[in-house]
């Protein structure tokens, strides 16, 4: 019995096969894709270029970094109902401003702290609520 001396080969691997299934299940996904709307919040963003003098101040919250608050310069208690109350007070006291409302909060304060400042405003009676800010987008 004579034994042959080559060495047997290597398989190959077709990868057509894969290809072709890759392609396809791509092809699927970019089909069946669906693309929806997401409800957001509809806000006014307030333009400064063609802005007009407001002739009275608004009633003014500042947040500060730790969370304190104060309306107008006074310290206000950290509860939702002393808040609601100081800013029902303040409401009355300039009735000019009436409805209006300036929230200038630490950039390191919590998004829900302001919410939940922009809700007790919105239950005092204030539909016109601000956020101040400084600087332009990418500069701090």
């Amino acid at each position: 019995m004579r034994l042959s001396d080559r060495e047997p080969e290597a398989p190959e691997i077709n990868l057509t096969p894969l290809i072709d299934v890759v392609f396809l299940m791509l092809v699927f996904f970019v089909v069946t894709t669906t693309f929806t709307d997401r409800e957001a919040l509809e806000i006014t963003l307030p333009v400064a270029e063609t802005g007009e003098p407001v002739p009275t101040a608004p009633v003014e919250i500042v947040i500060g970094a730790g969370g304190d608050l104060r309306i107008d310069g006074t310290p206000i208690a950290d509860t939702a109902t002393a808040l609601r109350r100081a800013l029902a007070s303040a409401r009355a006291e300039q009735p000019a401003a009436t409805e209006r409302l300036l929230i200038r909060a630490d950039r390191t304060v919590s998004h829900g702290r302001v919410l939940r400042v922009m809700d007790q405003a919105g239950r005092a009676g204030f539909a016109n609520v601000s956020i101040a800010t400084t600087g332009q987008v990418g500069k701090p």
